[in-house]
């Protein structure tokens, strides 16, 4: 039989089940188990230093060592740092919603063309922000560009990112540093995905807190207690058989060129009376007279015929790099590597997709598919990251008409407009990324001469009002 016993301690249910909740549970040493002193999330313990996958460092050596890696990735952030950025402030915040979905989900140079029609109702510059000296200096050491290159380099080969804010006593930033991403580690706060810090792993310097680090990343599935969530997946990591065999086949070609033994046997048919003491002859008599010998830089011996007193023959004692299918395979593994960065392998020389319009497209392809996705990934994590000191209604943008390969769609725009009786000169000049002119005419919208309003128009073409219109050769209705 059973008692129940009301008492006046009550619980509300969005608490217990908060509780429950294994991503705001703070991770505690299991006392009663000695041989496993880690949390209940298996190292989650607050301020416990997770370390990355060792890997990083492999990433490092394989961008300084495999060519393929090596111009893909600097590509690709190179062309990423040219593209400098500014402060606006929001004029349209209906404008500002629509001008950034278009930049997220544009497919072709065209649309990005098409987004700065609408950019120019949504923001306008602010060109006495102070974030604007730090988007051009942010360090006594480096331009943006510089840095720029740096951060998108270390998530390209990494998956991560670490940009370090430097504040001043009051809080300021005072400037931007990009941390070597496979010398970082994070700090956990104890639950799944919290994090305290960051701690620079190669000096031991004091833990940095997590409001003081920009972390980029690409999304990473490993998911485990171990708090490897929280690192970024290395693209490399990927393509780690691709790049493996990459290097093999290096080290196979590096190998033949260095460690030449004989390329085959020379050897006299069975019938010949054919002994030491005459191949030993033939040897020498070959060397004096068909062996390598320059006249001018010239090789005299080149294509020459031996002639032998004896029936020969030849045995192969090895494969060329033809034979191995060496050239093949780095083919291969350039375009998986390219598939890997969603880039197209004409823009790195694949000799079978290297023609003119290949390249054009391929570099208009680059910039959407691949630049902008990561343009838009810095832009957003800067925004975050300066919210509260920029203030409401600022927003840090890019500007991505420094591309030449924009310009034919720019001329496009152009076209499109002049037709745009509705948009004024200046928003115009804006758009095609000129200064305005400080003229109160060039703020207003001209009308094309001849334009009517349509109930005017209705008037003119009604019969029963012809007479009153003056237009005496339609007949009135009666």
């Amino acid at each position: 039989m059973f008692t129940f016993v009301k008492t006046s301690y009550s619980v509300k249910f969005t608490e217990f089940v908060g509780n429950l909740n294994p991503f705001k549970k703070k991770g505690v040493a299991n006392i009663g188990f000695p041989s496993n002193p880690l949390a209940d999330f298996a190292g989650l313990i607050a301020g416990r230093v997770l370390y990355p996958d060792i890997n990083d460092k492999k990433y490092v050596n394989d961008y300084c060592n495999n060519s393929e890696v090596y111009a893909i990735i600097k590509r690709i952030s190179k062309t990423i740092s040219t593209v400098p950025f500014y402060v606006y402030s929001v004029k349209n915040k209906k404008a500002f919603n629509q001008y950034k979905s278009m930049i997220a989900n544009a497919s072709s140079t065209a649309d990005l063309a098409k987004a700065e029609l609408i950019r120019v109702k949504a923001i306008e510059e602010v060109s006495d922000s102070p974030l604007n000296d730090l988007l051009q200096q942010p360090n006594e050491y480096q331009s943006f560009s510089e840095l720029m290159e740096n951060m998108v380099g270390y998530k390209l080969i990494t998956g991560n990112s670490y940009i370090w804010a430097n504040r001043l006593s009051n809080g300021k930033v005072q400037e931007l540093v990009v941390l070597p991403s496979q010398y970082v580690a994070i700090i956990s706060d104890g639950t799944i995905n919290g994090v305290e810090g960051y701690t620079f792993t190669l000096v031991g310097w004091d833990n940095l807190p997590a409001k003081d680090v920009i972390h980029l990343k690409y999304f990473n599935p490993y998911f485990d207690t171990n708090g490897q969530q929280l690192y970024g997946l290395s693209p490399l990591q990927a393509a780690f058989r691709t790049v493996q065999r990459s290097n093999d086949a290096k080290d196979t070609s590096v190998g033949m060129l260095q460690n030449q033994g004989p390329k085959g046997i020379l050897y006299a048919d069975e019938s010949n009376d054919f002994g030491p003491e005459q191949a030993g002859k033939l040897k020498e008599d070959f060397y004096n007279q068909y062996g390598t010998k320059t006249q001018g830089g010239i090789v005299q011996n080149a294509g020459r015929i031996l002639i032998a007193g004896a029936k020969l023959g030849w045995l192969n004692m090895g494969l060329s790099p033809v034979d191995l299918q060496l050239l093949e395979s780095e083919k291969i593994t350039l375009r998986e590597l390219c598939n890997v960065y969603g880039v197209n392998s004409a823009l790195f020389n694949d000799p079978d997709n290297k023609t003119y319009n290949n390249m054009k497209e391929a570099k208009k392809e680059m910039l959407t598919q691949v630049v902008l996705p990561e343009l838009v990934a810095i832009r957003d994590a800067l925004n975050r990251f300066f919210g509260n000191e920029m203030g409401r209604d600022t927003y840090i943008d890019f500007d991505l008409t420094v591309f030449p390969e924009l310009q034919e769609d720019m001329k496009e725009l152009s076209g499109i407009l002049s037709q745009s009786w509705w948009i004024t000169p200046n928003e115009k000049r804006v758009a095609m990324r000129y200064e305005t002119i400080e003229d109160p005419t060039m703020n207003e919208i001209f009308i094309p001469a001849g334009y009517l309003p349509i109930d005017e128009l209705t008037m003119l073409q009604d019969p029963r009002n012809a007479q009153q219109q003056g237009d005496y050769n339609i007949p009135p209705v009666k």
